[in-house]
């Protein structure tokens, strides 16, 4: 039994980025590069949230020229306001009934948003197909289509509805016990008939792709400097809870029944295992799978096949039986060998799983994603040399997640946002063959964003 908080502490002892109690009140400025504070030059009344002594110059003032910012102006009409305004939901309550959309003023002209209610809160959206028309150090900016797998799943596994503020999600795994989604089709023989007509299966998001939207949906996959002290898992567990807000499938919530474990704390173990055993009874989830989220700790072997303990969650394994566990090592030999070969890296899993009659966990699936130590997404140690560089020399950026494309498919591996117009950045592996190389410089010439290779052998990126 683990006899400390597993991981991080709770977040009232984690320090948070410092701030400034003055500000301008209709908008305030994050800066996200401590090496652009000058104390001596900032504004005397626009607060800067990550330098905690001075405030950002005057001179830029204008929040599309801060690189790497995040913006947090808006407008309706005449009105203008930012996320920290103390009438922001009033604000956002009114427009949401007179079907009003605002304006994020990231840009000249600025860009439509619409308005979601989740979770007894509204919320500021994205407009699809939109977030390339949002500057790049803007929250809602997002990189094209073709430098990551969302525009595969985007309007078919995935669907807004702007009026509703509802997301409907298609996925490829079952959400509950009994029959399979799909039978096997009967074998063929010579006396069988000829289809006369093919149809197009459409794409649906698999275990993989949907932790991918998740991470997208939180915000989690950007790196900015002065977000580095709120990574940490009870920052990363609320960023996941409130990206599933207002997401369903097969007409169920995905908050009600995803499960992030919360964070473990010693002195608080009988009241969290109350809620614990509350969340997962068997009489609850009889009829439905659970979706489970969280860090893996470790894998054990059990009387019958294997378990595995997520962290936070000391004495509630999930038991996979032995023919899932030969897949389950052999899928992922990959990941389970970056994991347990870069020890300050995370590995997430994600699964569905069941409650049996004498409570315990059983998994139904199971996918893994490799995090860096900052919880950002990577698949091969070379490109984690790539973010942990960028994080060392203290860059903006958004990774590029791959959602359901297969592994063979080259994909950029992140897009800088600090630069003068956003560069998507591919790693090559070294022992990558010539073919991959040069599938990867076909995309580059294909597309619209500016785009380099990085060679960890030779380090070096455009300026911020």
């Amino acid at each position: 039994m683990d006899q400390t908080m597993d991981d991080e502490a709770d977040p009232l002892s984690v320090a948070a980025a410092p701030t400034h109690p003055d500000s301008m009140g209709e908008f305030s400025i994050i800066h996200v590069n401590p090496r652009r504070c000058d104390p001596a030059t900032h504004h005397p009344d626009v607060s800067c949230q990550a330098c905690g002594t001075g405030r950002y110059a005057e001179t830029d003032l204008d929040i599309s020229a801060i690189p790497g910012g995040i913006m947090t102006r808006y407008s309706l009409g005449e009105l203008a306001f930012a996320a920290d305004s103390p009438d922001f939901q009033a604000i956002l309550r009114r427009a949401y009934a007179d079907k009003q959309r605002p304006l994020c003023l990231c840009t000249t002209g600025g860009v439509e948003l619409y308005i979601a209610f989740a979770h007894e809160r509204y919320w500021l959206k994205r407009m699809p197909n939109s977030g390339e028309r949002h500057h790049p150090g803007c929250e809602s900016y997002e990189p094209p289509a073709e430098l990551s797998g969302l525009g595969q799943v985007y309007g078919s596994a995935i669907r807004e509805n702007l009026d509703s503020g509802i997301t409907q999600l298609k996925f490829e795994f079952r959400l509950a016990p009994g029959k399979s989604r799909t039978s096997p089709a009967p074998p063929e023989t010579d006396q069988s008939p000829k289809p006369t007509a093919i149809v197009a299966s459409e794409p649906k998001l698999g275990l993989r792709g949907l932790l991918h939207y998740l991470w997208e949906q939180s915000g989690w996959h950007r790196w900015t400097p002065a977000t580095a002290a709120r990574r940490h898992w009870y920052g990363l567990r609320k960023a996941l809870l409130e990206a599933c807000a207002g997401k369903v499938a097969k007409s169920s919530p995905l908050d009600t029944w995803v499960f992030i474990p919360e964070t473990f704390v010693l002195d608080k173990k009988d009241e969290i295992n109350d809620r614990l055993a509350k969340a997962l009874s068997y009489a609850d989830n009889l009829h439905r799978f659970r979706l489970l989220i969280g860090e893996l700790k470790e894998i054990k072997e059990a009387r019958f096949g294997h378990k595995l303990i997520v962290k936070h969650l000391p004495e509630f394994p999930f038991f996979i039986n032995e023919q899932t566990y030969k897949r389950f090592i052999k899928q992922f030999d990959s990941e389970l060998l970056l994991w347990r070969g870069i020890e300050s890296s995370h590995l997430m899993i994600i699964g569905t799983f069941a409650i049996n009659q004498a409570g315990h966990a059983e998994l139904d699936s199971v996918s893994l994603m490799n995090v860096s130590s900052q919880w950002i997404p990577f698949e091969t140690a070379d490109e984690l040399s790539l973010l942990d560089y960028l994080v060392m020399h203290g860059r903006s950026f958004a990774k590029c997640l791959r959602y359901n494309l297969a592994g063979t498919k080259p994909l950029a591996s992140v897009v800088l946002v600090d630069t003068e117009a956003p560069t998507a950045v591919y790693s090559i592996q070294a022992d990558a063959n010539d073919e991959r190389a040069e599938a990867i410089r076909a995309l580059m010439a294909q597309s619209q964003t500016a785009s380099l290779i990085w060679d960890p052998r030779h380090p070096g990126l455009p300026d911020a």
